[in-house]
């Protein structure tokens, strides 16, 4: 007999796959129904003041809906479930599992009613205006999104300290340089491989189905800015030395420094990207200050003398915090 997974994984897992495949599989069935009854193509832009202005395959919808919301929820539930199961805990594993469920409501509503909408017309510019839809797709989303939060159980994270590493004493005009390399962790770079995977996709079946043109130059210009995040977050170097902590992108960009003047304490933490932050890379959490984040593990936590806290994972961890701390010491002595 198998032991019976923690409430919060089975709840997670409710909320942020079962939830939105269901909603989803509602949604595509609609639209799948109604298919040789809609024009072809179908207004698929709407204007500012809600009247249609772009059409496309009518198949085009029905894929939209299905990686919108089903894809979406999928790659959260996938980044996300791991952690959960592990014992990571936090209020990010709730809001990201009511992010999906809210994603996928969002787009189930929205596209079959704007199918339905749509059914018996002559031509896709007769279809009416989207700002009910839209409004009622969002409000239930809302709804979807709140409820998804409270039925997922409330387990605090509780940050977890390493165990201090040996105490490093320098002399006056010794030298110290501690290096490391740290790269983001499997999980996540698949995760964020398939992301990117999946706006490539869509950018292409936009320019192959006619799109509007001012559309598909937004989505170009968003898959070329995520292609360079996705690059220049990947792996970073982290130095430890009389200038300070300077953690690199293997590519240069972006650079986190904190001199040594600038620090208050440094200490060796245990991560949770998650529970912490909300996921992996460069990211900012309120109390949680900024954090160059690539995988779970020991981690370097400087605390400011601005208030400010800057957190990066990397291997040996407490060998590096020893060191900041004691150049950091000497240099205010």
């Amino acid at each position: 007999m198998t032991d019976r997974a923690p409430l919060a994984v089975r709840r997670f897992t409710l909320v942020a796959l079962v939830l939105p495949l269901i909603v989803t599989a509602i949604a595509v069935t609609i639209q799948l129904i109604l298919l040789p009854r809609v024009p072809d193509p179908i207004a698929i832009h709407w204007g500012s003041s809600g009247g249609p202005n772009g059409s496309g395959p009518a198949w085009m919808m029905i894929v939209v809906t299905l990686v919108v919301g089903l894809g979406v929820p999928l790659l959260i539930a996938l980044s996300a479930r791991a952690g959960l199961r592990r014992g990571d805990r936090g209020a990010t594993y709730r809001l990201l599992g009511a992010v999906a469920l809210a994603t996928s409501v969002l787009m189930g509503v929205l596209g079959a009613w704007t199918f339905v909408a749509q059914a018996d017309l002559a031509s896709w510019q007769d279809a009416p205006s989207v700002v009910i839809p839209l409004v009622v797709a969002f409000a239930v989303a809302v709804v979807a999104g709140a409820l998804g939060w409270f039925v997922q159980p409330n387990e605090p994270y509780r940050p977890t300290l390493l165990a201090a590493g040996a105490p490093i004493e320098l002399d006056g005009d010794e030298r110290a340089v501690w290096l490391q390399r740290v790269q983001l962790a499997r999980g996540a770079a698949i995760a964020l491989v398939a992301a990117f995977v999946l706006l490539v996709v869509v950018t292409l079946v936009s320019v192959f189905a006619d799109a509007p043109a001012g559309s598909v130059v937004v989505l170009i210009v968003v898959t070329i800015v995520c292609a360079a995040a996705v690059v220049s977050t990947l792996a970073f170097h982290v130095r430890v030395d009389a200038a300070g902590l300077t953690v690199n992108s293997i590519v240069g960009l972006p650079r986190v420094h904190v001199p040594l003047r600038d620090i208050a304490s440094v200490e060796a933490v245990d991560v949770n990207p998650m529970g912490e932050f909300g996921g992996w890379g460069l990211r900012w959490a309120p109390g949680g200050g900024f954090g160059v984040v690539l995988r779970s593990g020991p981690g370097i936590r400087v605390h400011r003398t601005n208030g400010k806290v800057v957190t990066v994972t990397v291997e040996d961890a407490a060998t590096g915090a020893a060191l900041l701390g004691a150049l950091a010491a000497r240099a205010k002595a």
